[in-house]
């Protein structure tokens, strides 16, 4: 028999609550002197750590050039000013609303698409018209089609970069040779926010081939400045500390060691809850690693017996945090309400059925069990379930 789910009156499974991300530091010790020796330095930004850091990052993802910046976000901004498209950018909708942020703030003309809906990330297929950049998002840390997407550019006549926020310890096999993500399209940007496998509590990183766009980048995230104090262009303060640098180095230590644990998570939770009806995984392609930066399911109403708002509030009673990613896509939110869109139906339908479930790169397995215990017991209890959140719901205010 099934135990009684909290929000019908029996105990919590978590209590207190199971977070959603915990950042992982392995070992502070290393961490804490460096940050002392930078503090003794006085030299706080501009110094060697952010130096060694985009010089590791660049040996490590296999490719020529590292840029290290003060979030992704700004990356993605300054690399989009640099390509200035004369196109539209084209992107997916069901993505993080800063994807969408970096376009605009360079005036640029946005095109939502709609993306695949097994891997529910950009690929050709989604791909039309005269874009003048593409924009591949690696959601949750599962691979684009990067050579589709790169064919697909090429023919177009179009720039393609990639929002890699999720991407840091992702692989993808081309050719027969397994490869790190940071090597496609003409850059890929990274996230060293808290939540991220690589992290260095904020930060990012831009990965690049082209040297003549590194050096654009170098001189953009110094307001534009070469080190003349005669700006050549509009840039921005986007330096990364060193002292974010000394986390992220840390960090880069475990990559490999991290994306294996949460691998390993997310194998745990297809395995306990591939039987229950009514769920769908993300898929990661064949030949490909995901980093898993997140772990979410699709909760279909019909086999589950209770749609995703109703799962929804019985894991908060559960004590399991949780999030729906990305619920609303960009193109339902009211900052992107002036930007004619088509129907998006993949997409529409992952925001509307999406739970992102807890995973961290030090996240026990009982803990995994544990939760996917509760998944399953709301299932068994779904009718009542979605009896109970239905008449709360219509309940006048």
């Amino acid at each position: 028999m099934s135990r009684q789910p909290a929000i019908l009156g029996g105990q919590p499974i978590f209590s207190p609550a199971l977070a959603f991300a915990r950042p992982t530091v392995e070992d502070p010790q290393p961490i804490l002197r460096a940050i002392e020796a930078t503090l003794d330095s006085g030299l706080i930004t501009n110094g060697p750590l952010v130096r060694q850091l985009e010089e590791r990052v660049a040996e490590t993802f296999g490719v020529d050039h590292c840029v290290a910046v003060s979030s992704c976000t700004i990356g993605l901004v300054l690399l989009i000013q640099a390509v200035s498209p004369t196109g539209d950018v084209l992107m997916p909708s069901f993505t993080f609303s800063a994807t969408a942020h970096a376009a605009r703030w360079n005036r640029a003309d946005i095109r939502f698409v709609d993306c695949h809906p097994k891997t529910w990330c950009l690929t050709p297929d989604n791909c039309s018209g005269s874009p003048g950049l593409i924009v591949g998002v690696h959601l949750s840390g599962v691979p684009c089609d990067v050579e589709g997407l790169e064919a697909v550019a090429g023919r177009m006549g179009a720039s393609l970069i990639f929002d890699a926020a999720h991407g840091a310890g992702s692989q993808v096999t081309v050719d027969g040779s397994r490869r790190r993500v940071g090597s496609f399209g003409l850059a890929e940007v990274f996230s060293l926010t808290p939540t991220k496998v690589l992290s260095g509590a904020e930060g990012g990183l831009i990965t690049t081939n082209d040297t003549a766009l590194a050096e654009h980048l170098r001189i953009a995230l110094q307001y534009g400045d070469p080190g003349t104090y005669n700006t050549r262009f509009a840039g921005l303060n986007a330096r990364l500390s060193e002292l974010h640098a000394a986390l992220a180095l840390a960090s880069l230590d475990h990559l490999d060691e991290r994306v294996g644990h949460r691998n390993e998570v997310a194998a745990r939770y297809h395995t306990e809850l591939d039987g229950v009806p009514g769920i769908e995984f993300q898929e990661v392609p064949v030949g490909s690693i995901s980093s898993y930066k997140d772990f979410s399911i699709l909760i279909d109403r019909r086999g589950f017996g209770a749609g995703r708002d109703a799962v929804s509030s019985a894991l908060t009673r559960e004590g399991v945090e949780h999030r729906a990613y990305y619920s609303p896509p960009v193109h339902r939110q009211d900052a992107y309400q002036d930007v004619t869109t088509p129907s998006l139906p993949v997409t529409d339908r992952l925001a509307s059925q999406v739970i992102s479930l807890p995973i961290w790169s030090h996240l026990p397995l009982a803990d995994v069990d544990r939760v996917a215990g509760a998944i399953s017991d709301i299932h068994s209890h779904a009718a009542e379930i979605e009896r109970t959140h239905s008449s709360v719901t219509d309940r006048p205010a």
